[in-house]
């Protein structure tokens, strides 16, 4: 049903609802679903769907995966509206544009997925901060944060409870299973950066944090400036030869 530019849909399944729905690439300025073994949504790509109207009734209860990309979503506190789907697992919120006044993350609003969120990403959604008091010691399953591309999001003591939570191992399997990694992507302006944090009761801790984006940079003008030395080694050699000759 994707790439059908679609400007609505009411679909409410007596029984099984199909396993997978893609709905991308349309038109949508309402969607209203019922089903109960629907288990991934796809809306990315739906410029008009706008949670504004509450215009975006989702009554799925198994869902555990939802991409909402690029749509218009200008504020978290819409994301109450999803709060009915408890199990979601993956939750994708890239390149939705928020307003200026609602920049700033209050991680709370996640809350109601604690127990089964795995992966979350935020990528460039202009985000400036994040409230401060974040506890992750909820989330058991998280394995992925991505915050990459909110260029203005301050790299300081409020990405404390991220470092830590992205420095606890996650959780072990079973021996015949790989071992889970956890990732924690960030856009900041250092390719490396020392966050201090102290109090009464704590020593002082530093963390480290390198920014994926950053270290290309860093790289990437080392292999220039060892191009440009091997070139100018090879010119003095020439002319040296040529002196000789």
């Amino acid at each position: 049903m994707s790439s059908n530019e679609m400007e609505f849909i009411k679909i409410d399944w007596n029984n099984e609802s199909p396993h997978s729905i893609d709905l991308s690439e349309n038109r949508l300025e309402s969607v209203e679903l019922h089903g109960r073994t629907t288990y991934k949504l796809q809306l990315a790509n739906n410029s008009r769907l706008s949670f504004k109207e509450v215009v975006i009734n989702i009554d799925l209860p198994v869902l555990q995966y939802l991409d909402l990309t690029s749509i218009r979503l200008d504020s978290f506190e819409y994301l109450i509206y999803l709060h009915n789907l408890s199990n979601i697992h993956t939750l994708i919120l890239n390149n939705n544009r928020l307003l200026s006044e609602h920049r700033t993350l209050n991680w709370n609003v996640f809350y109601p997925w604690h127990q089964y969120l795995t992966h979350l990403s935020l990528q460039n959604m202009s985000i400036e901060r994040i409230d401060a008091g974040v506890h992750l010691d909820d989330y058991y399953h998280l394995l992925s944060i991505d915050f990459y591309l909110n260029e203005r999001l301050k790299c300081d003591g409020t990405l404390k409870s991220f470092v830590n939570w992205f420095k606890t191992p996650p959780p072990p399997l079973l021996d015949f299973y790989e071992p889970l990694q956890k990732s924690l992507r960030i856009d900041c302006d250092l390719a490396l950066f020392d966050l201090n944090y102290g109090n009464d009761n704590m020593d002082r801790q530093h963390f480290f944090v390198a920014s994926h984006s950053s270290f290309f940079k860093t790289f990437f003008m080392l292999i220039v400036f060892i191009a440009i030395l091997l070139t100018t080694l090879k010119l003095i050699d020439r002319r040296l030869k040529r002196r000789r000759s």
